[in-house]
């Protein structure tokens, strides 16, 4: 029996691959199965080893295998897929060729970890905010659509809120000359006006769910972070240990700084890193916007940052980095929000 093995696990929803590598960077064998509970189980179950390593790319199987797996392993390691370019990009790509490649770079520590929540109450609790989210981008996705069809069909001033109402959109549709086309604007409607009521129902869930993280409350105390905006930060960041540093946790929310250089010579300006979670850079960007409005510490620290920097961009996004550092910190130290620990330039 093996001390230690290595295995890499390709998922697709018929079939699944697990390879498996020992310590000394010998393959052994690859297995093939059904994706199946049962199957997947009895697979990794059949390797004979001390302790098993398993690693599997991040999907949308990844959080079942998850469940799964973890109580017949001693590590599952989600990994991160744009991390491993070169696997998809293989001109010798096949399935038993990309587990392999994952045992190979599990066994040598290249992989990068995706962060997957530690229980299953909190899974459910970011999955209801990403369908919340997503019935909201829909909602948007649908209210440009009419008013693009709209301009197409020749009525021109379709500027304002009263076009997407039920009270409102008659005069909107008077204007319209060709029947057919009203039908089909008439539909439009209908899927807006479900949607807002899905939407809704969502946002009552994520709501009712929340109740139980208690940091929630003291986030909506900062100025700006309204409670959407609370519970999408809560939600995608998950724990409060996840981060060791404050630039880990801006770099997650895409406020992060990256360069490139070679030779010692940079090459090209440094710029925001595009990795991470775009609604937590664009929740952080509304608290900015929102709290500025008012003489508050949001606006106090903006102003004194835009004295420093003598730049508006930088003021700015110093201002959304401080906010996303003090939800973080109250989170962390399970404290209690005050104003004075926003202004405090030592945190």
């Amino acid at each position: 029996m093996k001390k230690v093995v290595y295995m890499g696990l390709d998922v697709h929803s018929r079939n699944s691959v697990i390879s498996v590598m020992d310590e000394q960077g010998e393959y052994l064998k690859d297995l093939t199965c059904r994706t199946t509970e049962a199957e997947l189980i009895r697979l990794v179950k059949s390797v004979e080893a001390s302790e098993k390593r398993l690693a599997v790319e991040e999907s949308s199987l990844a959080q079942w295998v998850l469940q799964v797996l973890s109580p017949h392993v001693a590590e599952l390691f989600i990994c991160d897929p744009t991390e491993n370019y070169l696997i998809c990009r293989s001109s010798n790509k096949r399935d038993e060729v990309d587990s392999r490649k994952l045992c190979r770079l599990l066994r040598l520590g290249e992989l990068k970890r995706v962060y997957h929540a530690e229980s299953d109450d909190r899974a459910i609790f970011k999955g209801a905010v990403q369908h919340y989210l997503d019935l909201r981008n829909q909602q948007v996705a649908l209210k440009l659509k009419l008013k693009a069809m709209y301009r197409h069909w020749g009525v021109l001033d379709v500027e304002g809120t009263s076009v997407y109402s039920q009270k409102g959109k008659q005069p909107f549709v008077d204007q319209v000359k060709d029947a057919t086309i009203r039908k089909q604007i008439e539909r439009l409607y209908h899927l807006i006006f479900e949607t807002e009521k899905m939407e809704a129902s969502a946002l009552k869930e994520v709501k009712q769910l929340g109740r139980r993280y208690p940091e929630i409350k003291e986030f909506k105390k900062i100025p700006g972070i309204g409670d959407i905006g609370a519970h999408v930060f809560d939600a995608f960041i998950q724990t409060p240990h996840r981060f060791e540093k404050k630039s880990q946790l801006w770099k997650y929310c895409r406020l992060g700084v990256t360069e490139k250089s070679s030779d010692n010579k940079p090459l090209g300006y440094k710029k925001l890193d595009r990795t991470g979670i775009g609604e937590l850079k664009a929740l952080s960007y509304r608290a900015w916007l929102c709290g500025t409005k008012s003489d508050n510490e949001v606006r106090s620290f903006y102003n004194r940052s835009l004295e420093k920097t003598h730049n508006r961009t930088h003021a700015r996004l110093n201002s959304q980095r401080k906010i996303l550092a003090v939800m973080y910190g109250i989170w962390k130290n399970g404290g209690k929000y005050r104003r004075e620990v926003f202004l405090d330039p030592s945190r």
